[in-house]
């Protein structure tokens, strides 16, 4: 892969007052609103392509920590948020979002990004889903649309955010609002204009297999399916609290409590949640995620980044 390092980059300035550091960023670049660096798929090596004109900027990014985080957290063909648009989506999701509601706008992530094919590269994170609510397996998301457009009206009056990247966000903060892990992704999503094919999403009655094949068609692992079927943690699933993101998910499905004969417990979970406990590639994750919560937590909130930026179209790409 090349790496070239765009003119607009983000930017601190860092000085002394009264013997503390002072740091201000980012810059604003005339071209966008978003500061980035831009990773540009090459011939597979690992060169790292910068015009003498950029030299500089890229030793100010390697030099300066208060970037480290920003950077360190850019995939592939993204635009990396600056910090100014990125807190304020933030700040008007959460003044919206509660717990109550996070398990529905956490579905909508899924249900947005879950229509990517990596055989075509279509469908994706492409805010598609307000195009789609009508659909039998997007039954109740419009709830969660109309939570979110009262953030999108405000943060669109101050600077126009896409709906892939307010779902992206929102979605990530709903997990961190019920005490997951806190995740950042990057804005720059472009919104599709018509809604994505329809019979992508994986069915609720798919074994171990058809799952794990559905989800390699989204360019995801076993072992990354394992860890995105943790957020049935929250929600009316029956696992643990339906407020609380922890790793009760892997330990009642390892106690398989819907074997039961009759009352509520047989009602836990969906059919693709008993049936990766029935599969050995996918039981060993359970037992790995069902011992150790952060694990679980690391593992899900990487496996979540690359959910969000799957077949994304990004600005000024």
């Amino acid at each position: 892969m090349r790496l070239g390092v765009s003119k607009h980059v983000v930017r601190c300035s860092i000085g002394t007052v009264s013997g503390e550091s002072k740091t201000h960023f980012p810059a604003k670049s005339q071209r966008s609103s978003f500061s980035a660096v831009k990773f540009r798929p090459g011939d597979g090596s690992s060169d790292l392509a910068v015009s003498s004109s950029s030299r500089r900027e890229l030793i100010c990014i390697v030099t300066w920590p208060c970037l480290l985080p920003l950077i360190g957290c850019l995939p592939a063909n993204a635009l990396q948020a600056g910090a100014k648009e990125y807190l304020l989506i933030k700040e008007e999701v959460r003044k919206v979002l509660s717990k109550g509601k996070a398990a529905g706008v956490l579905r909508l992530v899924f249900h947005d990004a879950g229509t990517f094919d990596i055989n075509d590269n279509s469908g994706g994170m492409n805010g598609s889903i307000v195009y789609e609510l009508e659909r039998p397996e997007n039954a109740g998301l419009k709830k969660s649309v109309k939570v979110l457009q009262k953030a999108k009206t405000q943060i669109d009056a101050i600077q126009p955010v896409s709906w892939a990247d307010m779902i992206a966000v929102a979605g990530a903060e709903a997990v961190e609002v019920c005490g997951g892990p806190p995740i950042q992704v990057s804005l720059g999503r472009l919104d599709a204009l018509v809604p994505d094919p329809e019979g992508r999403l994986p069915e609720e009655s798919l074994n171990a297999s058809g799952l794990k094949k559905c989800f390699q068609s989204k360019g995801l692992s076993t072992q990354e399916l394992v860890a995105l079927s943790g957020a049935h943690t929250i929600g009316s699933k029956g696992f643990g609290s339906p407020n609380s993101f922890d790793n009760s998910y892997y330990k009642v499905l390892l106690e398989k409590p819907w074997t039961s004969s009759g009352g509520m417990s047989s009602m836990i979970g969906l059919p693709s949640d008993h049936a990766l406990v029935e599969d050995d590639e996918c039981l060993r994750w359970i037992k790995k995620y069902a011992d150790s919560e952060n694990l679980f937590f690391e593992d899900f909130k990487n496996a979540y980044v690359k959910l969000v930026d799957s077949g994304v179209r990004w600005k000024n790409m």
